[in-house]
């Protein structure tokens, strides 16, 4: 039996049509990818961003820590306020903190250094309470550095900002005395 010979004019391009939606395929399916990797990316930065952030104004909140544990009370601008002298009484939100409170004129922040990679350096603001603070929910930690007799309660306020101003970390704390 002989073979017939394919003549070129039977054939109509389907190996170059099949060969165009594989190519096709191929390209959505590596832009796709490329999509997912840089979202993934953007999560991965703003995360780093937003922990840099926090941990800003934990330090703040060592800094004011470590003064209401020496023996004076501090004293200065955003460093100890006295309620209904202080600006700060009025803000109850972390929204009003971070958006309403004049952090650059009215707060104190860091002493002995900086902290690298910041946008800014964290600040914070100490204020004497009149009352004590709630004793209990999940927003409240008391740090007592024992009985020192009518030094009262103190409400530290800090606000740390990531590499860039976009993550910003509001901190607050009741501090007994």
């Amino acid at each position: 039996m002989d073979k017939l010979p394919i003549s070129s004019s039977r054939q109509s391009g389907m190996a170059l049509m099949v060969s165009l939606i594989f190519l096709v395929l191929l390209t959505l399916l590596a832009v796709s990818a490329m999509h997912g990797t840089i979202l993934q990316e953007r999560m991965a930065g703003n995360t780093r961003d937003r922990m840099l952030a926090f941990q800003s104004a934990e330090a703040a909140l060592r800094t004011a820590e470590s003064l209401l544990g020496n023996a004076g009370l501090p004293s200065g601008t955003g460093i100890y306020m006295v309620p209904n002298t202080s600006p700060a009484a009025t803000y109850t939100s972390a929204q009003q903190w971070d958006t309403s409170y004049p952090w650059t004129t009215s707060a104190a922040s860091l002493t002995g250094g900086s902290i690298s990679g910041v946008a800014s350096q964290p600040l914070y603001v100490i204020e004497r309470l009149t009352t004590t603070p709630p004793s209990s929910g999940p927003q409240v930690k008391l740090i007592n550095f024992g009985p020192t007799a009518g030094q009262g309660y103190f409400r530290i306020t800090s606000r740390g900002v990531g590499a860039t101003t976009n993550a910003a970390v509001i901190l607050q704390e009741y501090f007994i005395r």
